[in-house]
């Protein structure tokens, strides 16, 4: 294929565009400086495994929901096809507290029990709420 052919394929993939959207948020690369070009390309695969990485969390979980068994997004959304920040929102207000015992030993406990609808993705990945403690 030339040049224009590849191009003219890329540009008709969104997918592709919605994918790198996320490597161009400016939350993630807002003043990143780095001085050597080598670290330039470490930093740019280290985004591009962060957004393979993105990807397969949101696919497995999308794999997991169904159109019968939506998930409950923030604000009471059904969701059917979530992507991997709505699915972040799911989680964004989980905390872990940490409990010093009489012997000295610290705890990790869940300040509150995970709901029905975070413990439905977790299920999705293989997981359950013992990754928080």
């Amino acid at each position: 294929m030339d040049a224009q052919e590849i191009l003219k394929l890329y540009k008709g993939q969104i997918s592709v565009e919605m994918n790198f959207s996320f490597l161009k948020d400016p939350f993630f690369t807002d003043e990143i400086y780095v001085k050597k070009p080598e670290r330039v390309a470490v930093l740019g695969y280290l985004f591009l495994l962060a957004l393979a990485i993105y990807r397969v969390f949101q696919r497995r979980v999308r794999q997991f929901i169904t159109p019968e068994r939506p998930l409950k997004g923030a604000g009471g959304r059904k969701l059917t096809r979530p992507t991997g920040q709505a699915i972040f929102q799911l989680f964004e207000y989980v905390k872990v507290v940490l409990l010093e015992l009489p012997d000295g030993h610290i705890q990790r406990a869940l300040g509150k029990p995970l709901t029905y609808e975070q413990r439905r993705i977790l299920q999705g990945l293989g997981m359950d709420e013992s990754i928080y403690v």
